[in-house]
């Protein structure tokens, strides 16, 4: 069986990852551990600075969910003097749950260029760097440069470009396998007021023709692998009933997975105690307060509900 494509090449733009943040990893911890994630270890994540040798800490830490086509990153603040972690207490004050979408691309500094010249104001490129466990029982250090904008250029979160150096260390093989049997992650989906005025910002920020319209109320930008899902209110309320649009501003609902075996991971998660919802051939899921959002599980990308329109 071939491996899938985990990074992507030349200019091609993959979903690559989605984080919740949360206020308490520990009992994060234990609600992935229950789903049936396994997740790789805490890791206090730290960036270069100029003049300064050694990496510094950039006050976030993280646990990551790897799948054999992107990952889920849950994120909580480690300091919170620094300047990302006073960023990601104030947004986990506007609710529990998902702030980070990242884009994989081959070549930041490109990326960062053309979002320049398309209006946007991108931020110094940020070297990140962060201790990972060998299965030998060594460590290694897995290395990313990110491409952030300024917040108000994507105000539903923390919107970015993200290229991986260490494909290897990252998707290590003891991580990938899962007892829920969720072997990729495909599609986030964003709640909006305006779906024109957010959908056109997506495509200049993703370097798109043009969003797919699904139906009235949901719109779609596919990349080269997963794509963006811009849903307005009524939409959302087709989409989560139980979800409200928050009134600061739009809100990053949940994502759009995919199952080896859609039957056997609906048997799981209702042995662990969850109640996913069986609709048209996908699962949804309301994950507990303490990690927020909602999972779309389906075992063929167009039984997506936004890929059914």
């Amino acid at each position: 069986m071939e491996q899938p494509q985990q990074l992507p090449v030349g200019e091609k733009i993959f979903l690559d990852h989605v984080a919740h943040f949360v206020p308490d990893m520990a009992e994060a911890h234990r609600e992935l551990n229950r789903l049936g994630f396994v997740q790789t270890p805490y890791t206090e994540h730290r960036h270069l600075v100029e003049d300064v040798a050694e990496p510094v800490p950039s006050g976030t830490a993280n646990r990551c969910i790897m799948l054999p086509e992107g990952y889920i990153e849950v994120i909580t603040v480690s300091d919170a003097t620094t300047p990302l972690g006073q960023r990601t207490v104030g947004q986990m004050e506007r609710y529990v749950g998902l702030h980070l979408i990242a884009f994989g691309c081959a070549d930041p500094e490109s990326v960062q260029g053309r979002l320049t010249l398309t209006g946007f104001h991108p931020e110094p490129l940020v070297h990140l760097k962060r201790f990972v466990g060998l299965a030998d029982g060594g460590e290694d250090e897995a290395s990313f440069t990110v491409c952030r904008v300024r917040p108000e250029d994507m105000p539903e979160g923390r919107v970015q470009y993200v290229a991986h150096h260490t494909e290897e260390i990252v998707w290590q093989d003891r991580w990938l396998h899962h007892g829920n049997g969720i072997v990729a992650l495909r599609d986030v989906v964003v709640g909006v007021d305006s779906l024109d005025k957010v959908a056109a910002r997506y495509c200049w920020f993703l370097n798109r023709g043009g969003p797919k319209p699904l139906s009235e109320h949901v719109w779609r930008i596919p990349l080269d692998r997963g794509g963006v899902v811009i849903v307005d209110e009524d939409g959302l309320a087709d989409l989560v009933p139980e979800a409200e649009l928050p009134e600061d501003g739009p809100l990053i609902v949940g994502y759009g997975l995919l199952s080896e075996d859609l039957a056997k991971t609906e048997s799981f998660l209702k042995k662990r105690g969850f109640a996913p919802e069986a609709l048209d051939g996908y699962l949804r899921l309301s994950l507990p307060d303490s990690i927020g959002g909602t999972l779309f599980i389906a075992e063929n990308e167009a039984d997506l509900p936004w890929i059914q329109g």
